[in-house]
């Protein structure tokens, strides 16, 4: 007769098959993404870069001892249904049905994890986009052929806010891509004209990547039944200049507002004009601007100091992608 034990094959297989996937995700991640964010380049967007439609299975190291746990179990079971056996001197049919059953489940995840591929060709799983600082030019200066007005943010593929993350030694994105809301008010033609920015987030938008895992950052870190939304407001243009045509660099002060706490950030970044071919591709009509910037967050001056713990670094940087389009009179 078949060793009781046997069973215990498959769940092995399975854990085999699984570690062979994480190694070579090669991105050392704990938790399972069961559709994983990928970045793939698009000029035409503020950040140079859109999330793929690709979403392939990242399986993490918590499924996998998930499956050893299984591995376990059946090998327990193996045990149990031998002595049951031995005691009764016939077969435990059901019992034996029942341990492969339960045996064959675990294959199901290697499988179905190589079976949705290994993600997009040159994706990436963070925003790479980078913006220099100013560190040569002093003074505020620069012209975009864009009438003066109230530029009010687009929900597009364009607009969102990024908040990179480090925590138990792995780094993930966090995106607030829903509900953004707000304007810039200025004069592209002229950036030395006072203007103002207001911009505002829902807090419950965060994803992570991960189901539970943005269910924490809303409910223990964001506390956003609290606190709905986080908040920019434009403060001072320090630095601007021409970068090219249709862009201008720029540095400036502004104050964040985040978990009922207010911050005084500094920002560099961009406001660009797109040419018709762009504004066709992105599928946009009008005068429009695409705004990128970076900032950052010291966490132990924050809202979230007394978590300060949880976090891999004591910064987090936060990049922000913004399509505007210039409201009717």
């Amino acid at each position: 007769m078949r060793s009781a034990f046997a069973p215990v094959v498959l769940p092995l297989a399975a854990l085999i098959g699984s570690l062979v996937r994480w190694l070579m995700q090669g991105s050392g991640n704990v938790y399972t993404a069961l559709d994983k964010r990928f970045y793939v380049p698009d000029p035409d967007l503020p950040l140079g870069w859109r999330i793929s439609p690709q979403h392939p299975i990242w399986l993490g190291l918590e499924v996998c001892l998930a499956i050893v746990v299984i591995v376990i179990a059946v090998a327990v079971g193996g045990w149990m249904i031998r002595k049951r056996e031995a005691k009764r001197g016939r077969p435990a049919i059901l019992m034996r049905i029942g341990s492969w059953l339960v045996a064959v489940v675990p294959l199901v995840v290697p499988v179905a994890a190589f079976q949705s591929g290994p993600g997009p060709t040159g994706g990436r799983d963070m925003l790479p986009s980078e913006i220099a600082g100013l560190t040569s030019e002093s003074g505020i200066a620069g012209s975009l052929a864009v009438p003066a007005g109230k530029f009010a943010i687009v929900q597009h593929a364009g607009t969102s806010i990024t908040a990179q993350l480090k925590s138990g030694g792995e780094a993930f994105d966090a995106v607030f891509a829903g509900d953004i809301r707000g304007a810039w008010q200025g004069d592209p033609h002229d950036v030395t004209k006072p203007m103002t920015a207001e911009v505002s987030v829902a807090a419950a938008s965060v994803d992570t990547g991960v189901g539970k895992r943005s269910e924490h950052a809303r409910e223990g870190y964001l506390l956003a039944d609290q606190y709905p939304r986080i908040t920019f407001e434009l403060g001072k243009v320090v630095e601007a200049h021409q970068d090219g045509a249709d862009k201008i660099a720029f540095r400036a002060k502004g104050k964040l507002g985040l978990v009922g706490k207010t911050h005084v950030v500094e920002i560099d970044g961009t406001l660009r004009k797109p040419d018709p071919a762009t504004l066709g591709r992105l599928n946009l009509t009008g005068d429009v601007l695409l705004v990128k910037a970076n900032f950052s967050i010291v966490i132990s001056e924050s809202a979230l100091a007394a978590d300060a713990g949880d976090f891999d670094g004591d910064h987090i940087p936060i990049k922000v992608s913004l399509v505007l389009n210039r409201s009717r009179p």
